[in-house]
């Protein structure tokens, strides 16, 4: 899988372009896994759940998202992972490596106890 990153272009009030956040996704080396950086939102929605789906389509037990790099995760977001964990086979598991603060609370507030999804903060 190779490196993908999505943004668009708006025109801010002083007519100086800036980047919209983006998401990117890059295989880990030496373990089955993938690293993203940037934000989960509407606009790169479709990029998250991508590699969420090709995660559950590689059939490993157990599948490392590296997410130190993700500075924001909206609750649709989060959504899409707890569905992608849903779909894995019997026994096999998402480990999400630093996830941030935001992916955490809307776990627990919203899918508490979800047994295909592990938080490695270490």
């Amino acid at each position: 899988m190779g490196e993908t990153k999505v943004g668009t272009q708006h025109e801010a009030p002083s007519r100086a372009a800036v980047a919209a956040p983006g998401l990117t996704v890059s295989p880990l080396t030496g373990r089955a896994g993938v690293r993203m950086a940037g934000e989960v939102g509407l606009s790169t929605r479709g990029i998250w759940e991508n590699a969420l789906e090709q995660a559950v389509l590689e059939g490993e037990d157990v599948y490392y998202l590296e997410l130190s790099g993700v500075t924001f995760a909206d609750v649709a977001g989060v959504g899409a992972l707890v569905a992608a964990a849903q779909r894995l086979p019997a026994g096999a598991r998402f480990v999400l490596h630093r996830p941030p603060h935001v992916v955490q609370r809307v776990l627990e507030l919203f899918w508490p106890g979800q047994p295909a999804i592990e938080v490695s903060m270490s």
